[in-house]
């Protein structure tokens, strides 16, 4: 997940909702996106296999009834990686531009193994008071357990999220691509 805090003026995050965005924000999260995930997740052996196949029927000069099926067939197998990738970014763009920054109650922090039972980072749970009858609560992976723990013995947190269920959220001050969020599974 990139860093999107980054993407924008912190002062941008004390204006209140629905924000005003820079022109650039949404093709820059965009490309945050498409770095993030490898080139295989786009172009792996199938796709890869009918941009050749595309190509030959095109030097064969095939009757254009096959071009069409190879191509829906392409737009059909990226359709769900292009898909996940817009609604991450979709995601994104309303936690900044509608998002509250309130203060979200750390529940504790638990530690995290791998299957090797070593130490592998920590999750610090929260709870977040959106509204007097709204709460969400969610936790946050973070590779360090120290910075963890640091996070854990604040109490409370400055959060910016979503106002509905199940709330997207990062941590305003110290957020990265290094961590990764989770709603709650109750």
């Amino acid at each position: 997940m990139p860093d999107v805090l980054d993407l924008v003026d912190r002062e941008l995050l004390d204006k209140s909702p629905p924000r005003r965005l820079p022109f650039f924000f949404l093709p820059n999260l965009i490309g945050e996106y498409l770095l993030e995930r490898p080139l295989r997740t786009y172009l792996d052996p199938f796709a890869i296999g009918g941009l050749a196949g595309l190509a030959l029927l095109l030097i064969m000069r095939a009757h254009p009834l096959l071009w069409v099926a190879l191509v829906s067939l392409l737009a059909l197998h990226l359709s769900g990686p292009c898909w996940q990738l817009l609604r991450a970014v979709w995601e994104d763009y309303l936690l900044l531009r509608d998002g509250v920054v309130l203060h979200a109650h750390v529940l504790g922090v638990r530690p995290c193994r791998d299957g090797s039972s070593n130490a592998a980072g920590a999750y610090v749970d929260f709870a977040i008071p959106i509204t007097r009858q709204r709460t969400s609560v969610g936790s946050v992976w973070m590779p360090d357990a120290s910075d963890a723990l640091r996070v854990g013995a604040a109490g409370r947190v400055p959060v910016i999220c979503l106002a509905r269920a199940p709330g997207t959220w990062r941590l305003r001050d110290g957020d990265g691509p290094h961590l990764r969020y989770e709603t709650a599974r109750m």
